[in-house]
């Protein structure tokens, strides 16, 4: 199922997508959502990683119990791993 979505963007942005689009044979809507999606994913993640990391911070405040190196260790190995995920996704 799909939505229409009425967006405002700059007269060039549009622009620019348009040209894209007819360049590439496609939709302007689907290249948005090839573009858009590794984008909002990598928000998501970083969205979801900040509040991990905020949750974690407010328990050994209260707790004073801190985490594990290795734990650390896996958590930072896991965000990298996404992160290079990420950017080859978008052809970095």
């Amino acid at each position: 199922m799909s939505r229409q979505l009425n967006l405002r963007v700059s007269d060039e942005f549009a622009d620019r997508l348009e040209r894209y689009a007819r360049k590439v044979g496609r939709p302007m809507a689907a290249v948005l959502e090839s573009v858009g999606t590794p984008a909002l994913e990598a928000a998501e993640a970083d969205q979801a990683f900040e509040a991990e990391a905020l949750a974690a911070w407010e328990e050994y405040q209260l707790t004073g119990i801190t985490v594990p190196a290795d734990k650390i260790d896996k958590m930072f190995a896991d965000a990298t791993k996404h992160a290079k995920a990420s950017q080859k996704r978008q052809g970095k």
